[in-house]
């Protein structure tokens, strides 16, 4: 039995994608956006770790990381089909170059994974607890974990170490 559900993380970015369609007038509702989909993020990317054959102590160690979580991704693979009947093996880390668009924003799953480093709130603690976090807008972020699911569903059975 798998220590990471894609299925829960596939739940996980339902909930906040049906958070934001409800509303986002309330701040709380943005923090729990936030949070949902930051946590689906963090499980879809465990989970794709563990089924590409990282050892489980290897991706406990990084924690709630999930620009080292996308990292450690880097050095997985994936198949993809490149022209009819020409199946190739391609870095997972092209994950990063997914778009997302929201308003007038723009960005890639990378972009929101590092936003950390440009100033974005710490998760989980920073987004869980105290003053309203400052991040991407939550319909992004929702966005981001959505994408993040469908990428690990739609390679799933390709996922290997490097």
């Amino acid at each position: 039995m798998p220590e990471y559900s894609l299925p829960f993380a596939e739940k996980l970015a339902k909930a906040a994608s049906l958070v934001a369609a409800d509303g986002l007038d309330d701040p709380e509702a943005m923090r729990t956006v936030l949070y949902l989909s930051l946590l689906s993020t963090e499980v879809s990317l465990k989970a794709m770790l563990e089924k590409a054959g990282m050892a489980l102590p290897k991706i406990r160690k990084r924690s709630h990381d999930l620009a080292g979580l996308m990292k450690d991704l880097g050095r997985c693979t994936v198949g993809t089909t490149i022209t009819p009947g020409k199946d190739m093996r391609v870095p997972a880390s092209r994950l990063r170059g997914v778009p997302l668009t929201y308003a007038s924003e723009s960005s890639t799953v990378g972009k929101v994974i590092d936003a950390e480093r440009e100033g974005a709130s710490a998760y989980p603690g920073g987004v869980r607890y105290g003053k309203l976090p400052k991040h991407y807008p939550p319909e992004l972020v929702s966005q981001m974990a959505t994408a993040v699911a469908l990428f690990a569903r739609k390679h799933w059975t390709s996922l290997h170490a490097a």
